[in-house]
């Protein structure tokens, strides 16, 4: 986890804490199959229309060499389809409507922010 903040950091994303968030919810505290067979951190698919870094699909889920390759391509799709978002509430709105099926996504994904206290691991 460290080694993710610290990307996440440098990557200068507007909601570090929610990008945090989603790599727990997407891979059940890094313990999904989908994260340990694909490297993938966000349950992406493979993109077929922005520019991506996705070796392939496996198990329907775009597949990576590692996980902060996985991070770059949420990098790409953020740069892509979040660049203009200015608050929180436009964040977890998009990702209600585009991102997400379920849902509760977002309920879950404030739970984690308030109960990992994931802001203060960004401040």
């Amino acid at each position: 986890e460290p080694q993710l903040i610290k990307k996440i950091t440098q990557l200068n994303f507007r909601f570090p804490h929610i990008v945090l968030a989603q790599s727990y919810q997407e891979t059940g505290h890094y313990k999904s199959g989908i994260f340990l067979e694909n490297h993938n951190l966000f349950g992406m698919k493979e993109a077929k229309i922005r520019s991506n870094l996705a070796k392939g699909t496996n198990r329907g889920h775009a597949y990576y060499e590692s996980w902060q390759e996985s991070l770059y391509d949420y990098a790409l799709f953020y740069s892509t389809y979040l660049s203009d978002i200015k608050t929180e509430g436009e964040y977890y709105g998009y990702l209600e409507q585009y991102y997400a099926a379920d849902p509760t996504y977002v309920q879950r994904l404030r739970s984690i922010v308030s109960k990992r206290k994931l802001k203060e691991k960004f401040e």
